[in-house]
C-alpha cells in the first residue's frame, strides 16, 4: 500500500467515525411512560429558572463526530427524550468521549479523539 493510499483511508476512516450519533436512553424509574409524539417540543431549560414541580425520569446521551453539528445532537437528545414521555431536559453537559482513534499512515500512527459526549436529565412535570 502506497504512502498517499494509507494516509488516505486512515483520512477516511476518521471522518466516517465523526460523522454520526449514537444516542441511548437510561431510566431512573420501573415506570414506562408512553412516548411523546415526534412534534412534541422538547425545551433545554435551566434548573435554577425552573418554577413548577417536575420528576427527573432518566439520561439521555449522545455520542456525537466533532465535526456533526450541535443542533442535529441535540435534536437526537430530545427524540431519545420523547421516547422516554420526557416534557424538557435539564442540566445539557458536553466534553470529549474517552478513548480515540488510532489510524495508520505510512510508518506511523495517529491517535485522535473525534468524538464528543451530549447528556442531559430528562423530566416530566408534575401536578401541583
Amino acid at each position: 500500500m502506497t504512502k498517499i493510499t494509507q494516509k488516505f483511508a486512515a483520512l477516511l476512516i476518521l471522518v466516517i467515525i465523526s460523522g454520526c450519533v449514537r444516542t441511548r436512553s437510561i431510566r431512573y424509574e420501573t415506570i414506562v411512560r408512553p412516548p411523546k409524539p415526534l412534534d412534541y417540543p422538547i425545551e433545554i431549560l435551566d434548573r435554577a429558572n425552573i418554577n413548577r414541580p417536575y420528576k427527573v425520569i432518566g439520561v439521555v446521551q449522545a455520542n456525537a463526530g466533532k465535526f456533526h453539528s450541535v443542533e442535529d445532537t441535540i435534536e437526537h437528545l430530545k427524540a431519545e427524550a420523547r421516547k422516554m414521555g420526557g416534557d424538557a431536559l435539564i442540566d445539557l453537559q458536553h466534553g470529549p468521549s474517552k478513548g480515540g482513534v488510532i489510524a495508520p499512515a505510512g510508518n506511523m500512527y495517529y491517535y485522535g479523539n473525534v468524538r464528543e459526549i451530549w447528556s442531559a436529565k430528562v423530566i416530566v412535570w408534575e401536578q401541583p
